[in-house]
C-alpha cells in the first residue's frame, strides 16, 4: 500500500513537472521582459511554474512591446541615417580640403573629412591670443574675445528630402459576423492610414462589432493626439431606442401621453418579469385584451397564470394611465381576426417573435422562453397589436428599411436611399406562418420562395414607387412618406440620451423599420442597434458598400485622418443617380 501512494506521489511529481517545464517552455519572451536582471528572471520562472496559464497572457503583452520597440528602432535608424543616407556627398568635394564647421561637423565625420578638429583649432588659437597679449597675469575669462571659424569655404550640402519617414498607421479591429468582410474592405480602402489588427492585440483604435458586449465605454476619451483616440461602433446607451421595451418607455416617457405615443408606435404592453410589479404589467395586458375583444369570447381564457419569482428590482416609471379608454385606431384591428405579436425585449432579426390570438398561446409561449426554449431564455417581453390591415404590395406584406448614422458629434444623418423588405406569400390573416407575417430578411432567406418576385425579396425606392402606381395606389411616397420618416427619426433621438456621460468618439448606424397601412399611415415598428449589411441582392450590393463608405467620412476619417480628403479617392462605390463625390447622408440634426 505504501509503494503504490508513493508510486501515485512521484507520478504526481511527475506531471506537474511537465507541465511546469511546458509553460516554460512556451513562454519564449522571458528574456525580453527580464533583459540583464537574474533575479527577475528567477522570481518570474517561479511564478509561471506556480500558474503556467499565465505565461500566455504574458506572451501576448511582450509580443506587444516587441511590436512597439521595432517600430522604435526603425524610425531611429532613419533619424540617425543608418538605413539611407540623409546627405548626398559627390567624389569631388570629398577630395577638397576645407575647414570644418560646428554645425555641420557630425556629418563631416561621417564621411572622414575631419581633418582640422574645430575643438583643436579653437585652443590652439587661444594659446596665440595669450602669448601675444597677456604674457604674465592671464585669465581665460576676463576680457576674452569670441574667435570665429570662417565657414565660407565649406561646400553646400544637399539634404536628401525625398525619402520621409514612415507614418505610423492607426490600427481597427473588425469582429466576425454580419458581413464584418465588407466593413474591412471599406477600410482597405485608407490602408495607407490604417491596418487590421486581431482581436488579443493590445493598441486598437477603432473595433466594429455586432454586439456591444466586451466593449469598455470608459476608453472613449477626449485627446489631442490622434493616435491615442478610440472609437466603438456603439453608443453607451443605445438600448434606450433599440431595444424593444427601450423604445416603447422612451417615447411614452418623452410623450407622457398614450394617445400620442401609439400614434407613432402600434399599441405595445411591456411585461419585465424581473422588475417587482410584473403582475400589475400582465394583468394591464390582459384587461385591455378582453375588453378589446370583437371575437366572440365563449370557452376563452380570460387571465394569464404565471408563479414566477417576484423579485424586489423597482420597475420602470411609465404612464400608461388612460390605457382603459384608449381606442385602437381602425387598421389594427379586423372583425375576423385578433391578431398580437409576442416579441423578446432584447432579440433581433425575427428571432422569437409569434403572432397569437388567444391568452392560452402567450401563457405557453412566455412559458417555455421563461424557462428556457431550447438554447434560449428571456424574462422581458413586448406585447404589441398586430396591424391587420397593411396596405399590401401584390397582395403580400412589406416593410421598409432606413438606416440612421450617429456620429461622435452627436449629429445624426438619414441616408438618402432605403429599400423595401417583401414576404414571398399572400398575406392572410387565417394563417400564422411567420413566412407571411415576418419581412426580415433572415426569416424569408429561409422560405421556399425566396426570390420569386424580387431579387432578394427586395425593392428600392423607385421600383417601389411605380408598383404603387400600377396598382392604382394613390401615394407618392416621396413627397407623403420620406418627410414622415425623417419627423419620426427626430421624435425618437430626441426622445432619450444615447450618451449620458459624453464620452468621445462613438458612432453607430441605425436600422430603422416602417410600415405603412391601409389608410396610408406611416408606422415605426422597431430600431436596431445593428442592422443587417449583408448584401442579399443586386440593390444591396450597390447601397450597403456607399452608404458605409460615406458614414466612415463623416465618423473615423474627421476623428483620426482629418487632414485627408477621402472623397477623391478612388475607386468610388457608385449609386445610380448620386454623384460620386455627393455625401449621401442628410443630417437631420443633433441628439438631445
Amino acid at each position: 500500500m505504501a509503494s503504490t501512494s508513493k508510486e501515485k506521489k512521484i507520478k504526481k511529481k511527475e506531471k506537474q513537472q511537465e507541465i511546469q517545464s511546458k509553460s516554460l517552455g512556451n513562454f519564449h519572451n522571458l528574456q525580453l521582459l527580464c533583459k540583464a536582471d537574474d533575479r527577475q528572471k528567477k522570481t518570474l520562472q517561479k511564478i509561471i511554474k506556480q500558474k503556467p496559464d499565465l505565461a500566455k497572457s504574458l506572451n501576448i503583452y511582450a509580443d506587444g512591446v516587441r511590436y512597439y520597440i521595432a517600430r522604435q528602432q526603425q524610425r531611429d535608424k532613419l533619424l540617425a541615417g543608418k538605413e539611407s543616407p540623409l546627405i548626398d556627398i559627390t567624389e569631388e568635394q570629398v577630395q577638397i580640403p576645407v575647414l570644418p564647421s560646428i554645425t555641420n561637423r557630425q556629418i563631416v565625420r561621417q564621411y572622414k573629412q575631419d581633418q582640422l578638429n574645430p575643438k583643436n583649432l579653437s585652443e590652439s588659437l587661444e594659446k596665440a591670443y595669450k602669448r601675444q597679449n597677456h604674457s604674465n597675469n592671464y585669465t581665460p575669462l576676463a576680457n576674452r574675445q569670441r574667435n570665429n571659424i570662417i565657414q565660407s569655404q565649406n561646400p553646400a550640402l544637399k539634404i536628401n528630402r525625398e525619402k520621409e519617414l514612415p507614418k505610423l498607421k492607426f490600427n481597427y479591429y473588425i469582429g466576425p459576423g454580419n458581413n464584418g468582410e465588407l466593413v474591412k474592405r471599406i477600410l482597405q480602402k485608407r490602408e495607407q492610414f490604417w491596418s487590421s489588427v486581431p482581436q488579443q492585440f493590445q493598441y486598437k483604435h477603432f473595433i466594429w462589432q455586432q454586439s456591444y458586449f466586451g466593449m469598455d465605454f470608459n476608453k472613449l476619451q477626449g485627446s489631442d493626439s490622434q493616435y491615442t483616440r478610440m472609437m466603438y461602433n456603439f453608443f453607451e446607451f443605445h438600448k434606450n431606442i433599440t431595444s424593444k421595451s427601450g423604445l416603447s418607455i422612451s417615447l411614452l416617457q418623452y410623450f407622457n401621453n398614450i394617445e400620442k405615443t401609439f400614434d407613432v408606435i402600434p399599441l405595445v404592453f411591456i411585461i419585465n418579469f424581473k422588475n417587482s410589479d410584473w403582475m400589475k404589467d400582465v394583468q394591464q395586458f390582459t384587461e385591455f385584451y378582453c375588453n378589446n375583444n370583437p371575437l366572440p369570447q365563449t370557452s376563452m381564457k380570460i387571465n394569464l397564470d404565471f408563479d414566477f419569482y417576484v423579485s424586489n428590482l423597482p420597475a420602470n416609471k411609465v404612464n400608461y394611465n388612460g390605457i382603459k379608454t384608449y381606442k385602437m385606431q381602425e387598421t389594427l384591428s379586423n372583425k375576423t381576426q385578433y391578431l398580437w405579436l409576442l416579441k423578446p425585449a432584447d432579440w433581433n432579426r425575427g428571432e422569437g417573435v409569434h403572432v397569437f390570438n388567444t391568452l392560452e398561446e402567450v401563457e405557453t409561449l412566455i412559458k417555455s422562453y421563461y424557462y428556457g426554449k431550447g438554447n434560449y431564455e428571456c424574462k422581458e417581453f413586448v406585447i404589441q397589436k398586430y396591424i391587420e390591415r397593411p396596405l399590401l404590395l401584390g397582395g403580400r406584406k412589406f416593410d421598409i428599411r432606413c438606416w440612421v448614422l450617429i456620429t461622435h458629434e452627436m449629429h445624426y444623418f438619414l441616408f438618402k436611399e432605403a429599400y423595401i423588405r417583401t414576404s414571398g406569400a399572400t398575406f392572410s390573416l387565417e394563417n400564422k406562418d411567420r413566412y407571411i407575417h415576418l419581412t426580415n430578411n433572415a426569416v424569408q432567406k429561409n422560405a421556399q420562395n425566396y426570390g420569386q418576385f424580387e431579387d432578394g425579396n427586395q425593392l428600392s425606392l423607385k421600383r417601389f414607387q411605380k408598383q404603387l402606381d400600377e396598382q392604382e395606389t394613390k401615394y407618392d411616397f416621396r413627397k407623403d412618406g420620406w418627410p414622415k420618416i425623417k419627423e419620426i427619426v427626430k421624435l425618437t433621438l430626441n426622445s432619450t440620451k444615447l450618451n449620458k456621460r459624453n464620452r468621445k468618439y462613438g458612432m453607430q448606424i441605425l436600422g430603422y423599420d416602417f410600415m405603412i397601412d391601409e389608410n396610408l399611415k406611416l408606422w415605426l415598428i422597431e430600431v436596431n442597434a445593428n442592422p443587417c449589411i449583408e448584401e442579399s441582392s443586386n440593390l444591396l450590393k450597390m447601397l450597403i458598400p456607399r452608404m458605409l463608405d460615406d458614414a466612415f467620412i463623416l465618423t473615423i476619417d474627421k476623428v483620426f485622418t482629418p487632414e485627408v480628403d477621402f472623397k477623391m479617392q478612388q475607386p468610388k462605390f457608385k449609386v445610380d443617380e448620386y454623384d460620386d463625390q455627393e455625401n449621401m447622408w442628410e443630417q437631420l440634426g443633433v441628439c438631445g
